[in-house]
């Protein structure tokens, strides 16, 4: 019986070809024009015995497709380099965490680089005389010493005390023996590459809200008077896995009463107790890419009528910022259009004021292999762009909240609600708990 190989990790339910991350990397190197690319992917010092999950991160993988730890990525576009840096494997650790690709001619064919090469500087025999190979420091120390040389690198602003990150550390060290290399951040063009999805990308987000609806779906199954938060936790997860996900894209927040008022309440310790609703906010990870949607749920079966009709408004903002999207508008135009609906209903709350004050967050966000994606909520949209549409109305004196979200692929002429098969209207909820 033939053994599935391993060695790359192998945590995403599903990858592009590796051709789509070299045109990515090539797209980043035109975009910044001269000087070293350097990238660093998320580390992971487990050994013998220790457990844990490895997730590369979203920005290495979008330029890599490689899931491997401690890897570095460099392009030298000038010399047409395309280099993937790995640790040496380690035979003794990949017994307890799993095997590897280490450096060398078959990886690179593999993972799609013209060389893969060590992190760590070693010696090879040549002639009958041993001679040095440097690793990653030793190989940046040369290209960094030439005359005009730009470090571009992943270097976002670090808060005044706070601790620096590895990469700053990394550079830092590296300065103190080269002192006249220029240093830029590269996340500025990599943000506008990744804000527009291609078509394989947006496939991946299709199978991600695909496994999200099935974890509504048991949601809205499980979901009775009496139940505990943490079990819908757990039957959303467990449609998650059986659809074929990852698991989960953000911690699942299921908050019922006073608990739904919370916007990233994630204790799921509560119950839900009979009239109550139940936020419901979920995200399934495919391919690294997350789903987000939101529903509302009466823990009963049946919202009452002053449920329904703070439900009705927020659906109808909902709907209203929908027919909105189109290429040329932002998030933040279209929140305009949906705190219009709140803040001129009739509907008051219990002191008689508007509704407008208890719409407290923003109409959305950018998503793709983040669930909150790089994006501004401010600059134009365009076709190829995911976002969220989620408004909510929260009453923490009635114990009240209700959050409705689908996520929509921006179009040509318009918007595609990618979750148009999970249901939104009152009456279709109370049908999908009938249902169960």
């Amino acid at each position: 019986m033939a053994h599935k190989d391993m060695r790359g990790g192998n945590y995403a339910a599903e990858l592009q070809p590796k051709e789509i991350y070299k045109d990515r990397r090539r797209r980043l190197a035109e975009r910044l024009g001269k000087g070293t690319v350097v990238l660093w992917g998320a580390g992971d010092d487990r050994g013998y015995g220790d457990v844990g999950t490895f997730r590369q991160s979203s920005s290495f993988f979008y330029l890599t497709g490689v899931e491997l730890p401690n890897a570095v990525m460099v392009l030298r576009p000038e010399e047409g380099g395309d280099l993937l840096f790995l640790p040496p494997r380690n035979p003794n650790v990949e017994q307890w965490t799993g095997p590897k690709w280490g450096p060398g001619e078959e990886a690179a064919l593999e993972l799609g680089f013209d060389e893969v090469l060590s992190t760590q500087p070693s010696e090879i025999v040549l002639d009958s005389r041993r001679r040095p190979v440097p690793g990653l420091e030793g190989r940046l120390q040369g290209w960094l010493s030439e005359s005009d040389a730009v470090l571009w690198t992943d270097f976002a602003g670090v808060a005044s005390g706070a601790p620096l990150p590895p990469t700053h550390r990394f550079v830092a060290s590296l300065r103190d023996r080269l002192p006249s290399f220029a240093v830029k951040d590269l996340s500025g063009a990599l943000g506008e590459l990744r804000v527009v999805k291609d078509e394989g990308e947006i496939a991946l987000m299709r199978k991600a809200m695909a496994a999200t609806i099935a974890g509504h779906s048991r949601a809205a199954g499980v979901l009775t008077a009496g139940i505990g938060e943490g079990v819908v936790d757990g039957a959303v997860y467990a449609a998650f896995r059986e659809a074929g996900a990852e698991g989960v894209a953000f911690p699942s927040i299921v908050g019922s009463g006073y608990n739904a008022t919370t916007l990233h309440y994630d204790q799921n310790a509560g119950t839900c107790a009979d009239g109550e609703l139940v936020v419901v906010d979920i995200g399934a990870r495919w391919g690294y890419y997350c789903g987000d949607l939101t529903r509302t749920y009466p823990a009963n079966g049946r919202f009452s009528d002053r449920q329904r009709e703070i439900y009705d408004l927020v659906l109808e903002a909902h709907d209203r910022a929908a027919e909105g999207m189109r290429p040329g508008v932002s998030i933040f135009d279209l929140r305009k259009i949906a705190y219009g609906i709140f803040e001129n209903s009739s509907i008051r709350d219990s002191q008689g004021e508007s509704l407008g004050q208890y719409f407290i967050h923003g109409l959305g966000h950018h998503l793709g292999l983040d669930a909150h994606d790089p994006g501004s909520d401010e600059a134009p949209l365009e076709p190829g762009m995911v976002i969220t549409n989620e408004p909510g109305i929260y009453i923490p004196d009635e114990a009240l909240g209700v959050r409705i979200e689908n996520d929509f692929l921006i179009t040509s002429d318009g918007a595609e609600n990618l979750s148009s098969e999970l249901p939104t209207a009152a009456e279709e909820i109370e049908a999908m708990m009938r249902a169960g």
